[in-house]
């Protein structure tokens, strides 16, 4: 186009955005307020209707939340991470700093089980992270030892994985199951004995029922909590450098937008992965955990616990009372499985609430049945 017709033609299509704002504006201003309680656009926004920014207030249908165990001045208190009941109703979990692998019974007795340290003389510790129970086994993952199983009834602990292809992880954080028995972690970059400058990208792998370790996710700087979904189909993996959730849907068979794909069952590809659940403040989402309605709960790195209803929608948040702003991780269990025990890492606590629905792992790492 010539630049005169260029220039003609930009010149009429300011004066025709121009006509259309003012039109907008005079319509805006000569509509008339509809009548409380009736359907329109016009008139000011509905107080009760504006979303303040700042946090969520706490999701409706939650119960108080208490203090149920202070072990701030014990080896088994030093930064409290992990989080998984065994069949006996014990909440199992980690020390960070210490090494330490422990329970509170249910009426909160500390017990002591064992320490994942190797001898001094190797140059590094253990660093447990994340916990979850499995055929009568405590799986954990560690920052510097890969994954471990601890078996209570021969009271060994063994090596699952220690390194993929011969090279050592970035640093385990956080691990979950599938309906089939397939394991998935993740490995964020930077907190393990591994990591590269020129490598600075997380990942996470599926550890499958016949023996096999594959990477099947190699993007993001920190995936840090990850769950599978009640229907199976969908593995959420918590972004914390990114504060936010991402969604990874398993490869399942045709759907409406793909009527021709087929279906994995091992659960190695995906169909698409979606980004959001993006979090307020300046902290990210540590240990995740499915309800039996497919809401998605999350420490955050704020101080507290968040829910995200099935399509990824924030709906509440619950803090911690004491203020510690390092909470980790949590499990469902308690009475019907129905109560969030949730950690402050720093301050040594755990505290306790009555969560709307019962959580997706159960007592000894079963997964509940979903409901609708």
């Amino acid at each position: 186009m010539a630049p005169s017709f260029r220039k003609a033609a930009y010149a009429l299509s300011i004066a025709f955005s121009v006509l259309f704002v003012s039109a907008g504006i005079a319509s805006a201003q000569n509509t008339v307020t509809p009548a409380p309680g009736t359907v329109g656009l016009a008139g000011p926004p509905s107080p009760e209707r504006v979303q303040p920014w700042g946090l969520p207030p706490p999701p409706p249908g939650i119960g108080p939340v208490s203090l149920f165990a202070d072990i701030h001045d014990t080896p088994q208190g030093k930064f409290l991470e992990g989080g998984a009941f065994d069949e006996a109703g014990n909440f199992w979990f980690v020390a960070i700093d210490s090494g330490w692998v422990s329970y509170l019974t249910p009426d909160a007795k500390l017990v002591p089980v064992f320490n994942c340290n190797p001898p001094p003389e190797q140059g590094f510790a253990c660093e447990p992270q994340g916990t979850r129970w499995h055929n009568g086994k405590l799986y954990l993952t560690s920052r510097h030892l890969g994954i471990l199983v601890y078996d209570p009834q021969t009271k060994k602990l063994s090596s699952l994985v220690a390194t993929y292809r011969n090279q050592l992880f970035k640093g385990p954080n956080d691990l979950d199951f599938d309906a089939q028995g397939n394991l998935y972690f993740t490995d964020p970059w930077g907190t393990g004995a591994g990591p590269e400058t020129a490598d600075q990208a997380g990942a996470v792998y599926q550890y499958s029922t016949d023996g096999v370790l594959r990477r099947i996710i190699s993007t993001g700087h920190f995936p840090n909590g990850i769950a599978v979904s009640p229907d199976n189909g969908t593995l959420a993996v918590a972004d914390y450098a990114a504060n936010r959730m991402l969604y990874y849907s398993f490869l399942t068979g045709p759907r409406s937008a793909c009527t021709q794909c087929a279906n994995d069952p091992t659960h190695q590809t995906f169909f698409f992965a979606t980004s959001g659940s993006f979090n307020p403040g300046n902290g990210g989402p540590d240990g995740i955990h499915y309800d039996v309605k497919g809401n998605l709960w999350a420490a955050l790195g704020i101080g507290g616990v968040i829910e995200y209803d099935p399509r990824g929608i924030i709906i509440g948040y619950v803090p911690l009372p004491n203020g510690d702003a390092s909470a980790t991780n949590f499990a469902f269990g308690g009475p019907d499985n129905q109560y969030i025990y949730m950690e402050g890492a720093v301050s040594g606590t755990v505290w306790r609430f009555k969560a709307p629905h019962p959580g997706l792992i159960g007592p000894g790492g079963v997964r509940l049945q979903a409901q609708p």
